[in-house]
């Protein structure tokens, strides 16, 4: 797959193409249909298969003082568009230039970048102060333009806006089904307290986790830890441990089946189910006894949704080592 970061006002020579927009924050369910069905009229058409998005956040150009989280990090995306068998990822740099452009300029943006049909959400908005909508494209532009309608759960519109609450709030579940795979954020095995190898005799992995993602409140939960090309089963805590009075926060994983040195590696935690919140025990006698309990049930959950871990393991490229 061709990745080419685009100025709009240099814009390369591509090859004609069907392109998805949006920005995907989350590569769920919703944004699935549009990528499903750009692959779809690409083939159809004989055209390359793209994706189009924009980078940086607008989000942050416009309120560069507000960190933002994500869902998805860029290089998380390119990823999910690789693995779906798209041609081309097209990021389209978004400035506050960029974002001045009328819909007749937008259109010309589009032209100009050789996407003779574009596909879009219902919801999708352009050009300055969001004057341009899916009316102005079907009715404006000279390019075919595809609207897929409102992906919805219960009734309600699967989006990031409603995903993101839910791992906020430690509902991973929830989020996990509505995104179509485990919620994962990627980071580096950095070394802790060792207290867990030590004092309790349940060893764990700490992560120095990528601070764009978006992370799941404090407490423990049922997961997997990928380590180069397998995916293990974990249990995982979030927290700040209060039983040693942590002055900070940490990610700490109990991986499975698992017993080599990953210090200084890059690994994905994936959250899968929470267990409990966090909790100040009497001391380590019975933290150890709740650990053993939390690993136990860890186990047990992972059993529950097997299609979401075939999912994982597939959009990762991950051999799943969960029963071994």
């Amino acid at each position: 797959m061709k990745v080419v970061r685009i100025d709009f006002r240099e814009i390369p020579t591509l090859e004609a193409s069907a392109a998805c927009i949006g920005y995907f924050d989350g590569m769920h369910k919703g944004h699935q249909k549009l990528l499903n069905l750009c692959l779809k009229t690409a083939k159809k058409k004989h055209l390359k298969s793209a994706v189009c998005t924009f980078d940086p956040d607008p989000w942050t150009v416009f309120y560069p003082e507000k960190k933002v989280h994500h869902l998805f990090t860029l290089e998380d995306k390119i990823h999910f568009a690789q693995k779906q068998g798209f041609d081309a990822f097209y990021i389209l740099t978004f400035t506050k230039e960029f974002a001045s452009n009328d819909v007749a300029s937008f259109h010309e943006i589009v032209k100009k970048m050789h996407i003779e049909h574009l596909i879009c959400g219902f919801d999708f908005q352009y050009a300055c102060r969001n004057q341009g909508n899916v009316h102005t494209l079907q009715q404006q532009s000279d390019f075919a333009v595809s609207v897929v309608e409102s992906v919805n759960e219960k009734q309600i519109k699967i989006s990031s806006s409603r995903i993101e609450p839910l791992v906020c709030q430690g509902q991973v579940l929830k989020a996990n089904r509505l995104l179509g795979v485990v919620y994962s954020i990627e980071g580096t095995i950095v070394k802790g307290f060792q207290r867990g190898s030590k004092i309790l005799g349940i060893p764990t992995a700490n992560l120095n986790a990528n601070s764009e993602y978006i992370q799941p409140m404090v407490g423990v939960y049922a997961g997997m830890v990928s380590v180069e090309d397998r995916l293990y089963g974990a249990m995982i805590n979030i927290g700040n441990n209060p039983t040693f009075e942590n002055k900070f926060q940490t990610i700490e994983a109990n991986i499975f089946h698992f017993n080599e040195d990953i210090y200084g590696k890059t690994v994905r935690v994936f959250f899968f189910d929470k267990i409990r919140d966090e909790k100040k025990f009497s001391g380590a006698k019975e933290l150890k006894e709740q650990l053993l309990a939390d690993i136990e049930t860890s186990k047990k959950r992972l059993q529950n949704h097997p299609r979401l871990l075939e999912n994982t393991a597939e959009l990762w490229d991950k051999k799943l080592f969960i029963d071994a």
